[in-house]
């Protein structure tokens, strides 16, 4: 029986320029930083003589093959919430919610959380469902992390990150238990029904069902190492990428500015070529952001070319005239 619509739509989080901007600044903020430990003529050197055309088509095919992923896991994430939708519609709100990734983490998501209202599911359900979505997601990456962390050599000095991914997944036990349990003081929220609603083996479909995106995520960006020239080899990038796929998912700023590259760097400067600690730092701080910067173009190009469709279904909100 589908749902029907009880409440408000969820808004659209509207912010001011000011709040608009800190996240771009905080991201800026932290290359800055990375930026005065490299030398300025390695950097340039790097960012000049890389392979940008290779880069660029190797990013596109990326950005397009973990929409296909990311699809398909949302579409079985709902259908573990017993709500089934058209997987090219779920497509079409996924490309275009991913240009509004690029003005605020929250924006994307709420407007996920209003395709799902506007095709007949209630206002609080349908943050519930998004929250859940968001969840696995998080939780598949934290597992998977944990696991490649286990496998990767030991080094004493990033063990400290280490005692952080095994304090996440003790916490996600913990939420595990509560969501068995099911607490009458919790169960009673509505906008939390569709976390318990879907039990354990709700959340296992959703994210075996992760597994594949989490996969294109991480060999993504170590086939795009490889393809700028920094020879990282198969083993470590597979133990040791998933630690930058959780960094540039942290909600500190647009798409992992900032974030991103500076775990590119520390993890993988060592592998670059380079007379010097510090030029090795510069060859990969380049590549990390003309990464970035190609991610976002192939981004805007694919979420761009479907916003329409999903439009003309009437799946994304109209913008406002006024969005102060």
């Amino acid at each position: 029986m589908p749902d029907v619509i009880e409440h408000e739509p969820p808004k659209i989080p509207r912010q001011g320029p000011l709040r608009r901007a800190l996240p771009w600044l905080a991201g800026i903020a932290i290359i800055v930083v990375i930026a005065t430990r490299v030398p300025v003529d390695a950097f340039r050197r790097s960012v000049t003589e890389g392979p940008h055309v290779q880069l660029g088509l190797v990013t596109l095919a990326i950005s397009l093959t973990i929409l296909c992923t990311d699809s398909f896991a949302t579409w079985l994430g709902l259908i573990a919430l017993r709500i089934r939708r058209p997987i090219i519609s779920i497509g079409a709100i996924r490309a275009a919610t991913y240009v509004l990734f690029l003005v605020n983490y929250a924006v994307g998501q709420g407007a996920f959380g209003y395709y799902l209202n506007r095709t007949g599911v209630s206002g609080l359900r349908a943050i519930g469902a998004t929250l859940f979505l968001i969840g696995t997601n998080l939780a598949t990456l934290l597992v998977i992390t944990t696991v490649a962390w286990m496998l990767a050599p030991t080094d004493p000095a990033q063990a400290a990150f280490g005692y952080t991914l095994i304090g996440g997944c003790i916490a996600f036990a913990v939420y595990l238990v509560i969501i068995v349990v099911a607490p009458a003081a919790i169960t009673r929220f509505q906008i939390l029904a569709p976390l318990f609603d879907a039990g354990l083996r709700g959340h296992a479909i959703a994210m075996v069902g992760r597994i594949p995106h989490c996969a294109i995520l991480v060999l993504g960006h170590w086939v795009a190492l490889r393809v700028w020239g920094i020879p990282v080899p198969f083993g470590i990038g597979v133990t040791m990428m998933p630690v930058v796929v959780i960094a540039s998912v942290l909600p500190i700023s647009p798409a992992g500015l900032g974030t991103t590259q500076a775990a590119f760097v520390y993890f993988f400067s060592t592998y670059a070529a380079g007379a010097t600690a510090d030029a090795q730092r510069g060859h990969v701080l380049a590549f990390a952001i003309v990464y970035f910067v190609y991610t976002i173009i192939a981004l805007l190009v694919i979420g761009l070319a479907l916003t329409p469709f999903a439009k003309k279904l009437g799946l994304l909100p109209s913008t406002p005239r006024n969005p102060a």
